[in-house]
């Protein structure tokens, strides 16, 4: 798929949210796009060579209205548009929460994603966050180093923690240190898993390289 709509994939064939043209219904709402005869634009970054592509959003107060031009390959753009159900849930204290409803599952949901042709939520297009495909130690270290900001530590492995912060409670400092620990922990296990996979493919290439080894020549 080319042009607009066409998302990246990961190394493993499979999309990535992070990668996909995103629409955000709060963001919408904050551009006025949630009333009847508002319209707008959306541009998204390109690159150097070729621009970005481009969006047409019609307002609406229970439906918005998208139109844009696609392409498959080499064949000519098609122009397609498409009417986005909404809907309005009364937020606690005052106000509404816009949300979309899929226009495949009809799922109410915060975000649609063009990987395709068409706008649809995350499960329609089988889309999976970029940490999900990810090692455990991977996520691990990114937790660790969000906690140790979040106390002012240095930022690493087995460094020292550091004082408790001044104004944070004591037990919240012992519960987060906890987590640092458990965080490190998980990293060094994944390490050791890598290791030991490492170790067993460099003693399988090492045999099948030594052939045979019954006494006798290999190649007689």
């Amino acid at each position: 798929m080319g042009g607009f709509g066409s998302g990246g994939h990961n190394s493993k064939g499979r999309r990535i949210v992070e990668s996909q043209y995103r629409l955000d219904a709060s963001d919408l709402k904050r551009r006025g796009l949630c009333r009847t005869g508002n319209l707008s634009s959306l541009f998204w970054k390109g690159s150097d060579s070729a621009p970005g592509p481009s969006l047409k959003v019609v307002g609406g107060e229970d439906a918005i209205t998208l139109v844009y031009s696609w392409k498959r390959g080499d064949q000519p753009w098609q122009e397609h548009e498409e009417r986005v159900a909404l809907r309005h849930h009364q937020r606690h204290f005052g106000g509404y929460e816009t949300y979309f409803v899929c226009p495949r599952c009809a799922c109410t949901v915060k975000r649609l994603y063009g990987s395709g042709v068409r706008y649809l939520c995350r499960t329609c297009h089988n889309l999976v966050h970029a940490s999900t495909q990810e090692r455990p130690g991977n996520r691990a270290t990114r937790k660790n180093q969000k906690l140790r900001r979040r106390i002012g530590a240095e930022i690493g492995l087995g460094d020292w923690i550091g004082p408790k912060p001044k104004g944070m409670h004591r037990k919240t400092f012992e519960r987060i240190s906890e987590q640092i620990h458990a965080a490190e922990a998980e990293v060094y296990d994944d390490m050791l898993v890598l290791l030991n996979r490492m170790q067993r493919r460099t003693a399988t290439h090492s045999a099948r390289m030594s052939g045979p080894q019954n006494g006798g020549d290999f190649w007689r």
